[in-house]
Formats: structure tokens, sequence, C-alpha cells
């Protein structure tokens, strides 16, 4: 009981001499200020920590600015990687976007034929969607999903749009063959056809025919002594070839393509040469329309 008593004692005792210790530090700094003796101690301290302060600064800052360099460029990472995803989706919506106008706008030439076009009016049409294209050079045709359930007749001009001419739509060709849901169409610029055509607002009649090869026509048995121009437009002229490639009579006026080259150096040679080039961009076939001209 006694030794509890003493341990209680000294206990109270150390707290009470460290208070005023305290006190007594507090108490001279407050008046001495930074010339006092705290001050003066103080100083002393700082003095002879202040180069292992130092040190220890100089030691830990690279690896301080490694770990935040590490840092930072994790998190650029981050954002150039979302920045990216971003970027990419801009650039998906873009080019659906441009991809809709350019559908749109073939959407409304075709309408504008349909409604402006006297063929249209006087045969009726079918519209269709390329649903295969021939990549064979010696074999240029399509096959578009309509057939014959849908009044669709072999022999039947096919037009599209026609691009960024001032005309609405072009040929490409005629219905070559045909089933109840399906139909081939040879192209015009197929080496085996043929297109009896005329240039429009003249009396100048020739056979159109592909030059092989260059995406192009060329229009034949033109004399050297008619007048043709560049930018003139050539379209069919309703009248039956006898040249062999002609494999369908089509009706007068389907605007074919422009006049893009006449060339008559040769006046040993009785006709001129004259390349037309299609309005229709025949890379970019996807929507026709099928004229029901023979029923």
């Amino acid at each position: 009981m006694l030794i509890g008593k003493n341990r209680f004692i000294r206990r109270r005792a150390v707290i009470g001499l460290l208070l005023a210790a305290s006190l007594t530090l507090l108490t001279l700094s407050y008046r001495g200020g930074s010339d006092g003796v705290i001050g003066v101690l103080q100083r002393g301290a700082l003095s002879i920590t202040a180069p292992f302060s130092s040190a220890t600064t100089r030691v830990t800052k690279p690896f301080v600015d490694a770990w935040n360099w590490a840092g930072g460029l994790v998190d650029a990472r981050s954002e150039n990687g979302r920045l990216k995803k971003q970027l990419e989706e801009a650039r998906a919506a873009n080019l659906l976007m441009q991809q809709l106008q350019a559908d749109l706008a073939r959407y409304r030439q075709i309408d504008r034929f349909t409604k402006s076009s006297e063929l249209a009016s006087q045969y009726g049409f079918v519209g269709g969607t390329v649903i295969q294209q021939s990549n064979n050079a010696y074999n240029q045709t399509i096959t578009i999903g309509v057939g014959s359930a849908d009044g669709v007749s072999l022999n039947d001009p096919v037009v599209a749009p026609a691009g960024d001419s001032t005309y609405i739509a072009g040929l490409i060709g005629h219905v070559s063959s045909v089933t109840a849901n399906a139909c081939t169409v040879r192209l015009i610029l197929d080496p085996e056809t043929a297109v009896s055509a005329s240039i429009l607002g003249t009396t100048v009649r020739g056979v159109a025919e592909p030059a092989a090869g260059t995406g192009v026509l060329n229009l034949l048995m033109v004399g050297q002594d008619e007048s043709v121009e560049i930018g003139q437009v050539v379209q069919t002229s309703g009248i039956r070839s006898n040249n062999a490639g002609l494999q369908s009579l089509l009706p007068k006026g389907i605007p074919i393509g422009q006049v893009t080259s006449v060339s008559q150096s040769n006046v040993s040679w009785p006709n001129k040469t004259i390349q037309v080039t299609p309005f229709v961009d025949f890379q970019s076939i996807d929507q026709v329309l099928v004229l029901k001209v023979n029923r």
C-alpha cells in the first residue's frame, strides 16, 4: 500500500515539473524574442539540423520528382487514350453523316427524275437496289433486287442518278436476264454492248460503244462533215442500229453522257473520233430505276 502511494506521488511531481518547465520556456521565449536565450538555442538547433535537412531534400528530390513525373505520365496516357477514342468516334460519325448525305442526294435525284422525266411518266418505272456487281472487265454487269414479279421485263432500260451533272439521271444499261425477284443489267461499258445515240438538239447520230478499260464511250459512225463540239449532250436516239452489238431498242431521249473530246485529224478516215463521258459514276451505283418500256 505504501509503495503504490509513493509511485503516485512521484508521477504527480514529474508532471508538475514538466508543466513548470514548459511555462518557464514560454515565458522566456515571449520576453526574450529572437534575441533571448530560447531564440539563441533555436538558432543553434537550426544551424545544426539545416545541413541534414538540406541533404535530405537533395537526396529525396529526384525520387519525388520521378514519382510526380510517373504520375503525370500515367494521367497523360489515360487522357491521350480518352481523346483518341473520342476522335475515332467523331470520325466514324462524320463518315456516317457523309454517307447518309450522299444517299439522300441520290434519293432526291431519283425522286426528281420520276417526277420530271417524260420517260418515267410515259412508261412507268421500278426502283431497285444493286445487290451484286461484276468485277470482270469483260463482263460488265450488275444484279438488282427486282424482277418480273415487280414488272421488270427483258431489255428494259436502266438509269441511275447522274452525280454532279445537271442531268438528274443517266443511262447505265439494259436488263439482260430476269427472274421473279432479281434481274441482271448489262452495262453500257460492257464490251458486247452498243447503243444507238444522237447529239441533243442536232441531227447527228451514231453508235456509242465502250472504249475498252477506260470507263468512257466512243461515239462512232459520225461523219467528218458533222458539227460536234465538246460539252454537247449525247442521248439515246431510239433508232435500231445494224451493229450486231446492239441488243435492245431503247426509247429516245435517255441521257447518256457528254462529249469530252472530238478529233478528225486523219482526213482519210471518213468518221470523227468522238469521246463521250457517261453522266453516271459506275463505281458508286447503288440505287437504280428500271423503265418499263418492253410491254
